[in-house]
């Protein structure tokens, strides 16, 4: 009897696979990181009016970016279309949390805009994917 043929897995494939999930798990990690400071900065430190809604507002942002990246997953597919349409709405994301996230002090700025990169970048690869 003849053995199944075993799959083979490159090494190359593996490494990009390691670096795709300790972007996204970094990403994520900063994400979580800004909300985490979110409910800090509200009750303890105090910043002036502009720069806790321009703060507020890159971290809504990139917490969309994150959705985004999500959705892909679950709703868009290979579709064409929405694919466009959903690589439209990353690049918005982006481009309102970048400035918007700088507004922030202290560490979690860095872990927001790093975040935010990451999540474009990794959302631009998969854009031009198909």
């Amino acid at each position: 009897m003849r053995n199944p043929p075993s799959i083979i897995i490159l090494p190359h494939i593996i490494v990009g696979f390691v670096v795709f999930g300790l972007m996204i798990l970094a990403a994520f990690s900063g994400l979580a990181y800004g909300w985490w400071r979110l409910r800090a900065r509200l009750f303890k430190e105090p910043l002036s009016l502009w720069r806790r809604a321009l703060a507020t507002m890159g971290l809504l942002a990139v917490s969309v970016q994150a959705l985004l990246f999500i959705l892909y997953w679950t709703r868009i597919g290979p579709s064409d279309v929405r694919l466009g349409q959903w690589s439209r709405w990353v690049d918005l994301a982006f481009f309102v949390a970048a400035p918007c996230v700088l507004a922030e002090k202290g560490a979690p700025r860095w872990w927001l805009l790093s975040s935010s990169i990451l999540l474009f970048a990794v959302c631009f690869f998969i854009s031009l994917s198909p």
